[in-house]
């Protein structure tokens, strides 16, 4: 590995920070990268954020030729985390890594932070018409992992792939896997045993599958930030599996559709899961789904169990703490193992009107995703903001916007059509480079009914679409519709436009190739929050 390394002074404690102490020495601060065609690049300035239990210690430092940088005097610490930013002239992050668990800060110690690119993943399913007739029932086969490397600002088109064929791309710390799943056709639902490869972080190779088999339909995974274990949520099962290993051990049984990883500082960790998530698009709000505390570190004297019953959406953790959001009471509240409790109610403070459907936590910052239903002629509506875990300041909004999709007659521009959703759902939120980037994932149904005057089909339309945006800004950094097909039911005695597409919408890249499209299963970050 290639190694940037930073020699700090540590003042005695008591010690002044104008001068040196009599007995002050030097900590060396170590970042890691691979070595690989992969490394960040461009880079010539570090962000050092160090985590103390008294608050954040923040320095900045030019990167020298030689890969070194000076972090100035810091004050002693027994317990800190250690993030670190690489950014280029810009400011732009190119590089990201942290600690996963806390270190002492003294003179004499080192401290290693693996780093890497700000690269995110999306894989999931393609299907395409038997024989190529679209009159004919969709085959389904997964696609290999689609990768939005951040760091280079290239626009997606579905072109840049990893690995083989993958439903699922997980991060545990430094370290990156892929799930793989057969499929049924015609619906393509995942069956039989999956199977976990590793992907290099240095050049995007796949290694050995690990031994350890997971049953049930893939649904979600998250990795602890040592790269010692993941936890992946089945249909039937919640896994852990040990990475060195490979094996894997149940946790509990059950339908799981969310899990976070939650880390002591001391290095136990827990997942919290939602069990029997209901769906978020439905008119009424279930109150029916569990939020379960789940021990992974073997020996824990504390057994898997349910927490709570309610409206339940998604979770987060963030620093030994865990985070969830209740879609139907509209909060965002801490869960411990033994009790939930109210940080903040959505409806009044400020957010947009919807249901919290999606949860990403980094830094004491929250971000939450909210879904609502079609009112009167306006579309369902995405919206993202992001809202401090420790204030009640207003939320700032990143997203709020209704969902659209136009379909336009092949080779004949003049005609167009404009649907508006008539659900939207946020299937996966993310954080990014230390809180740099947050991306989504949403899928959203579209349905046109016949309109005999204009010759327009009975039309039925679904997208998957990833969205990423920088934090400090707003701004738009990628926005990729992986999906758009549909049915059109033309009645040629009516209709004279039989043949149609979908349109890209402005500031949307879209799949170059049909082969390329899919829905999108999974995303995931490198060092990604949740």
């Amino acid at each position: 590995m290639r190694r940037l390394a930073a020699l700090a002074l540590i003042a005695a404690c008591g010690g002044s920070k104008q001068a040196p102490a009599p007995d002050a020495g030097n900590v060396s601060l170590v970042l890691d990268i691979p070595d690989g065609a992969l490394d960040p690049q461009g880079y010539t300035s570090v962000e050092i954020v160090l985590h103390e239990p008294a608050g954040d210690v923040t320095r900045t430092a030019s990167v020298d030729m030689n890969g070194n940088f000076n972090l100035d005097r810091i004050d002693p610490s027994n317990s800190v985390s250690v993030e670190a930013t690489l950014r280029n002239a810009s400011g732009t992050a190119v590089g990201y890594g942290r600690t996963a668990v806390s270190s002492a800060l003294a003179a004499g110690a080192q401290i290693t932070v693996p780093v890497r690119r700000p690269i995110a993943y999306i894989a999931g399913l393609v299907g395409v018409p038997r024989n190529g007739d679209p009159r004919n029932p969709l085959v389904w086969t997964e696609l290999p992992a689609t990768v939005a490397d951040l760091s280079t600002g290239a626009i997606l088109d579905g072109h840049s792939l990893v690995g083989s064929n993958a439903v699922l791309v997980v991060s545990a710390g430094p370290n990156l896997y892929l799930v793989s799943q057969a499929t049924s056709n015609p619906t393509g639902v995942l069956m039989g045993s999956a199977t976990i490869l590793p992907i290099s972080t240095a050049d995007h190779t796949i290694g050995a599958a690990l031994p350890g088999a997971l049953t049930g339909a893939v649904i979600e995974g998250a990795g602890s930030d040592d790269g010692g274990s993941l936890e992946i949520a089945t249909t039937t099962e919640l896994f852990a599996i040990d990475t060195a290993s490979g094996a894997a051990r149940v946790l509990t049984d059950g339908n799981f559709a969310r899990v976070a990883i939650v880390a002591s500082d001391t290095g136990e960790l827990d997942a919290i899961a939602i069990k029997n998530r209901p769906s978020t698009t439905a008119a009424t709000c279930a109150t029916t789904a569990e939020l379960w505390w789940v021990p992974i570190t073997p020996g824990a004297a504390t057994a898997p169990h349910m927490v709570a019953t309610g409206g339940f959406a998604d979770v987060a953790a963030d620093r030994s703490h865990a985070y969830y959001v209740d879609a139907c009471k509209g909060e965002l509240g801490e869960v411990t193992a033994a009790a939930t409790s109210a940080l903040r109610a959505l409806s009044s403070s400020g957010a947009p009107p919807g249901r919290p459907t999606a949860l990403a936590v980094s830094d004491g910052q929250a971000y939450i995703g909210l879904e609502t239903l079609p009112a009167g002629t306006a579309p369902a509506t995405a919206a993202l903001l992001t809202a401090s875990i420790v204030r009640n300041d207003a939320p700032r909004s990143l997203l709020n916007e209704g969902a659209q999709q136009v379909i336009d007659v092949v080779n004949l521009a003049e005609v167009r059509r404009q649907l508006s959703a008539s659900s939207v759902a946020i299937n996966h939120l993310e954080v990014g480079a230390g809180g740099d980037y947050v991306a989504l994932t949403t899928s959203a149904h579209f349905h046109g009914a016949e309109i005999v005057a204009a010759g327009f089909p009975d039309t039925t339309v679904d997208t998957d679409e990833l969205r990423v945006f920088a934090t400090a800004t707003g701004g738009a950094v990628q926005r990729y519709r992986s999906w758009c097909n549909g049915v059109v039911s033309p009645d040629p005695t009516v209709s004279q436009f039989l043949n149609w597409e979908c349109a890209a919408l402005a500031g949307q890249s879209v799949a170059a190739m049909d082969s390329l499209e899919h829905h999108i299963s999974s995303m995931t970050f490198m060092f990604g929050k949740k």
